[in-house]
C-alpha cells in the first residue's frame, strides 16, 4: 500500500476506526479489493503564521467511494461524510493538529476504468502544524 500524508493518514485511520472497511491512500486492483473507498491528500496552504511560531492552514482530502451499484456508492459517500463531519476531531498527528473538518458535499464522480460508480467528496481540514 502506498504512504498516505499525514493528514490523510489521519482521516483514513479515522474512517476505519468508525467502521469502514477497504480504506487505502491510492486506489487498489480490484483484485485486491473491489469496492474501496480511497483518500488523497492536497498541499498544505498556510493562512497565518502564529505567535508561537506554528502554522495554520487547510489540507483538502479528497475522499473517493467506489461500488459496483450507484445507490451503493451514494449511500457509502454519504455516510462516510456525516461520520467524517461528526467525528471527535480535534486530533493530532506527527506533528501536526487537525482542528477541524468540513466538507464541500457528495457527489457523483462517473464511473472508473472497470465500471464501478464512483462517488465522492473534499473534507476540508484546518490544521495547525509545528515548524522549526
Amino acid at each position: 500500500m502506498v504512504s498516505c500524508g499525514d493528514v490523510a493518514g489521519a482521516v483514513a485511520s479515522m474512517l476505519f476506526a468508525l467502521g469502514f472497511a477497504g480504506v487505502f491512500c491510492a486506489p487498489p486492483s480490484a483484485r485486491c479489493c473491489a469496492e474501496p473507498i480511497v483518500v488523497s491528500q492536497g498541499a498544505f496552504e498556510r493562512e497565518a503564521r502564529l505567535a508561537d511560531g506554528c502554522e495554520r492552514g487547510r489540507v483538502d482530502i479528497g475522499v473517493l467511494v467506489c461500488r459496483e451499484e450507484a445507490g451503493a456508492a451514494e449511500a457509502a459517500c454519504l455516510a462516510a461524510e456525516r461520520a467524517l463531519r461528526g467525528a471527535a476531531w480535534p486530533i493530532d498527528v506527527d506533528g501536526v493538529r487537525i482542528s477541524s473538518v468540513d466538507s464541500d458535499g457528495a457527489g457523483p464522480r462517473g464511473r472508473d476504468g472497470s465500471g464501478r460508480w464512483l462517488w465522492g467528496f473534499t473534507l476540508i481540514c484546518t490544521v495547525v502544524r509545528h515548524v522549526g
